[in-house]
């Protein structure tokens, strides 16, 4: 998963470089929205106000545990731009394809040669996603839409 948001422990926020290299794969050990929260309320105890890179950090384990569910091999987006490579052999119902595309009107493109991938592209200055954090929740509603449009 690349993302263009800052997802990073800062130096203020968590002195300790063993602490933060503890915390780091905790994060990356995160998979359910339960367990992020966990880990958020146990920030907020130890370390104080949990920082918006810190919170994005949590929001991409979390996106990379839904890609991983959906097959999907590679995630990149910047503003304007989200790409989803998938598995070849990626068990997903392929029929329900032009449905999912139609939900978003033109946005989400699909390509079967080679590497099966997803593009979206919109207008980065405006619409679904102009900051990091509208990024970050387009991002979280499109593999929504993946997972009941192609897991079933």
């Amino acid at each position: 998963v690349e993302l263009d948001v800052d997802a990073f422990i800062p130096p203020s926020y968590i002195v300790n470089e063993q602490q933060k290299l503890d915390i780091y794969k905790r994060i990356a050990g995160v998979e359910t929205a339960r367990e992020s929260e966990e880990m958020k309320e146990e920030l907020l105890d130890r370390f104080g106000a949990v920082p918006e890179s810190v919170d994005n950090l949590l929001r991409i384990a979390l996106i990379r545990t839904r890609a991983h569910q959906l097959y999907i091999t590679e995630l990149k987006g910047r503003i304007g731009s989200l790409r989803f490579l998938y598995r070849p052999d990626a068990k997903v119902h392929g029929e329900n394809i032009p449905a999912l595309l139609a939900a978003h009107g033109g946005k989400l493109k699909f390509s079967p040669q080679g590497t099966p991938e997803f593009a979206y592209s919109w207008n980065g200055k405006e619409g679904p996603a102009s900051g990091p954090d509208g990024l970050l929740s387009l991002t979280e509603g499109l593999l929504d839409d993946m997972m009941r449009f192609l897991r079933g």
